[in-house]
C-alpha cells in the first residue's frame, strides 16, 4: 500500500510541508484532514488542529481520535482528552495505532501522577509497537515517553537507554521532543553541560516545529535557575510563558508561572511573585499540578513573612507522597528545613536530612540541588554544619556533581579574614584580594584609578596595575564563580557572584542591625565577634571598622538597657561578655556585665567578674582604667 503522502512528511518532521500538500487538495478525505490537524498540532496551531481533528472523526476517520487526544491533552483538557482515549475501539485499530492509543492512555495517567500505571501501559504500547517498522515515528515518541517516565520515577540508567533509541529512531523534527526530554534528564542529573548541548541541538530544529518553543524556554529557564543565573531565568521563564499562552498551552504556560513565581519571590519580588502564583492556581488540572502549586505558594509565603508558610509546604509534601513522587518530596522537605532554619536549627536539619534520604532513592543528589538554589538560609546553615557526618556525605556528594560551582560563599572580614565554599576555606595565592573583594563590595561601582590609589597607594602606577591583575587572575583561578566585572561603558569595576549565594559577614551584620525585629538586632550583636579588617590600617578600613563598631555597640548598649528595665540580667550578662572580648576597654559594657552578674549571682560573683574586665582592660591599655574603682563602690552601694 502507497502511504499517505501527508503521512510522509509527519514522520519524516516535515510539517509545513505536510500542510502545504493539504491546502492543494481540492476534495479532501478523512484521512488527509487527519494528518493536516496533526501538522497542525506539530506546528503549535492547538485549537485549527483541533478543530480539523473534530472534522476528521465526524467524517468516519475513527483513528483521528488519537490525534484528537493528543491535541485536548496539550490544551490542558484532560478529562476530555481521557474520554476519548477510553472509546477509542482499540480491538478495531491497528498494532501502530493500538500502540499510539497506549501511549496516549499513558501520557494522560503520567500528567494525573499515576506513574506505575503510565509506566505499565508504555511496556504494553512497546511491547505491541514490536513487530512495527523500527524507524516508526511513534516507536520515537513511545521510547521518548517510557524515558521520561522513568525519569520521574528516579531510574536514570532505563530513562537514559530509552531516550536515546528514541534519538535513533527520530528525524528531523521528530527528535526535537527526545533532545528536550533529556535536556531535563540531563539537568537533573546534574549535568549541566549536557543538557545545554541539548537545548542547542533542539533550538536548531525549531522552526520545522515552533509548538514546542515553549517548553524549550521553559527548560532554559529551569537551566539558568539551577545555575544561579536569575535574571537569565526570569527572561526565560517569561518568554515560556508568552508563548505557551500563545497557543493555549496551558501545560506549559502553568509551568513558566511557577518558574517566575521561584524566581521573582528568590530577588525578594513577592508582590509582583503573587499574580504568577494565581495565574497558576487558575491553570493547575491535576494533583501534581495542585501539589506544585502549594510548594511554590509555601515557599512565596516563607518570602513573605506569611506564617502559614510551613502548613502549606507540609500540604504539598503529603500530596507528592500520596503520588509516590520522590523528587517532589525531597523538595518539599528542603524548603521545609529552609523555613525551620530560623527557628530551630536542629529541626530544620531533621527535615533536611529527610530529602536527603530520598535522594538515596533518586540514587543520586543532583535532583535536589536545582530546589537548593532557592534556599539561602538553609545552604548557610549546611555551610555552619559541615563538619556533621550527615551533611558532609551530601556536600561532598554535591561537590562530585557539581565540581567547579559550591552552594554558598561566605567572604569574612571580622577577624581572620577568609572567602569560604561551602564551609571550606578556599586558598588564595595573593593576601591582597580578600581586601580587594571587600573594597569592592564596600564601594559597589570603582574607577580603576580609585582602586590602584587605595589599595596600593605606594606603588607607581604600573605596578599597582599589575598588582590587581594579579589579584584578579588569582581569584579566577581560585574562584571561578566569583568575577571583577569591567563596565566599559561607565569604566568601572563590580564583583559579581554567578551561581553560588553569596555573602559577607559584615554586609549580613549590617542588614540585620537595621532589621525591625529585636531578634534580629540582637542576632547582628552576636555575630559581631571581631573588628573589620583588623591587620589593615587603610583609612577606608579604619572608616569602616569604626563605623560598624560603633553601630554594633550601640544597638547593643539600647539592647541592654531594655533587658535590665525588664529585669532580663542573663541576656545582659551574655551579651556584654561577647561584646567586651571585641572592645574590652569600654566602661559601659563594663558596668553591664558588673550590674547583671550581681543581680544574678552576688557580690562576689559581680567581684569576680569586674576583676576579670579590669584585667583584659589593664592588658589592652597598659594601664588599669579609672572605671575600675568606680565600678567596684558600685557593686557595694547596689548590693
Amino acid at each position: 500500500m502507497t502511504p499517505h503522502p501527508i503521512f510522509q512528511e509527519v514522520s519524516a518532521g516535515r510539517y509545513a510541508q505536510g500542510l502545504a500538500l493539504y491546502a492543494e487538495l481540492k476534495v479532501p478525505t478523512p484521512q488527509d484532514e487527519r494528518w493536516a490537524g496533526y501538522c497542525l498540532f506539530a506546528l503549535g496551531r492547538l485549537l485549527d488542529a483541533k478543530d480539523m481533528l473534530l472534522r476528521a472523526k465526524a467524517r468516519g476517520c475513527v483513528e483521528a481520535g488519537l490525534e484528537f487526544t493528543t491535541v485536548l491533552r496539550s490544551l490542558g483538557d484532560m478529562d476530555a482528552a481521557m474520554t476519548e482515549i477510553t472509546l477509542l475501539p482499540l480491538d478495531r485499530l491497528a498494532p501502530l495505532e493500538q500502540g499510539y492509543a497506549l501511549r496516549e492512555k499513558a501520557a494522560l495517567l503520567l500528567h494525573n501522577g499515576d506513574l506505575i500505571a503510565a509506566r505499565e501501559a508504555l511496556e504494553r504500547a512497546w511491547s505491541v509497537l514490536g513487530g512495527t517498522h523500527p524507524t516508526s515515528s511513534l516507536v520515537a515518541q513511545t521510547a521518548q515517553l517510557l524515558g521520561y517516565t522513568y525519569h520521574r520515577l528516579g531510574r536514570d540508567a532505563p530513562a537514559r537507554h530509552y531516550l536515546n533509541v528514541a534519538l535513533q529512531n527520530a528525524s528531523g523534527a521528530k527528535g526535537l521532543q527526545p533532545l528536550l526530554t533529556r535536556a531535563q534528564v540531563n539537568l537533573y542529573a546534574g549535568r549541566y553541560d549536557e543538557a545545554l548541548q541539548d537545548l542547542t541541538a533542539a533550538e536548531a530544529l525549531m522552526s520545522s516545529a515552533p509548538g514546542a518553543r515553549a517548553y524549550h524556554a521553559y527548560l532554559q529557564g529551569l537551566l539558568h535557575r539551577s545555575s544561579g543565573r536569575w535574571d537569565a531565568a526570569l527572561t526565560a521563564f517569561v518568554s515560556a510563558g508568552g508563548a505557551a499562552r500563545l497557543v493555549g498551552e496551558t501545560g506549559t504556560e502553568f509551568l513558566a508561572a511557577l518558574g517566575m513565581v521561584t524566581v521573582l519571590s528568590f530577588k525578594g519580588q513577592t508582590r509582583e511573585a503573587r499574580p504568577h502564583l494565581l495565574r497558576a492556581s487558575r491553570l493547575c488540572s491535576n494533583a501534581w499540578e495542585r501539589a506544585m502549586v502549594d510548594l511554590r505558594q509555601g515557599y512565596w509565603q516563607l518570602l513573605a513573612g506569611d506564617g502559614q508558610a510551613c502548613a502549606t509546604l507540609e500540604r504539598a509534601k503529603q500530596a507528592f507522597e500520596k503520588l509516590h513522587l520522590p523528587r517532589e518530596m525531597a523538595w518539599a522537605d528542603l524548603h521545609l528545613a529552609e523555613a525551620l532554619t530560623a527557628q530551630d536549627a536542629d529541626a530544620a536539619l531533621v527535615a533536611f536530612r529527610r530529602a536527603a534520604e530520598q535522594s538515596e532513592v533518586l540514587e543520586s543528589v543532583a535532583p535536589l540541588l536545582p530546589e537548593l538554589r532557592l534556599l539561602p538560609q538553609l545552604t548557610a546553615l549546611l555551610a555552619a554544619r559541615s563538619a556533621e557526618p550527615d551533611v558532609s556525605t551530601f556536600l561532598l556528594e554535591r561537590r562530585q556533581v557539581c565540581a567547579d560551582q559550591p552552594l554558598e560563599v561566605h567572604l569574612v572580614t571580622l577577624g581572620t579574614p577568609k572567602l569560604m565554599a561551602d564551609g571550606q576555606e578556599i586558598k588564595l595565592r595573593l593576601r591582597r584580594t580578600i581586601e580587594l573583594l571587600a573594597y569592592l563590595l564596600l564601594k559597589g561601582s570603582v574607577r580603576r584609578d580609585d582602586i590602584l590609589a587605595t589599595l596600593w597607594p605606594d606603588d607607581d602606577p604600573q605596578t599597582a596595575k599589575n598588582y590587581f591583575h594579579q589579584a584578579n587572575f588569582a581569584l579566577k583561578e581560585a574562584a571561578p564563580y566569583l568575577r571583577i566585572a569591567y563596565d566599559r561603558r561607565q569604566e568601572r569595576y563590580t564583583l559579581l557572584c554567578e551561581g553560588p549565594t553569596f555573602t559577607w559577614d559584615a554586609d549580613l551584620i549590617k542588614r540585620l542591625l537595621s532589621a525591625p525585629d529585636d531578634n534580629d538586632r540582637q542576632r547582628a550583636v552576636s555575630l559581631y565577634t571581631a573588628a573589620f579588617l583588623p591587620d589593615i590600617e587603610a583609612d577606608w578600613v579604619r572608616e569602616e571598622r569604626d563605623t560598624l563598631a560603633f553601630s554594633v555597640m550601640n544597638v547593643g548598649l539600647k539592647l541592654m538597657t531594655q533587658w535590665s528595665a525588664a529585669g532580663e540580667y542573663q541576656k545582659c550578662a551574655t551579651l556584654s561578655r561577647r561584646l567586651l572580648r571585641v572592645e574590652p576597654c569600654d566602661e559601659t559594657l563594663a558596668e553591664f556585665l558588673v550590674e547583671a552578674t550581681l543581680q544574678l549571682e552576688g557580690e562576689v560573683a559581680a567581684q569576680r567578674a569586674l576583676k576579670e574586665v579590669a584585667l583584659r582592660a589593664t592588658q589592652e591599655l597598659g594601664w588599669a582604667p579609672d572605671w575600675v574603682d568606680r565600678l567596684n563602690q558600685k557593686v557595694y552601694s547596689l548590693n
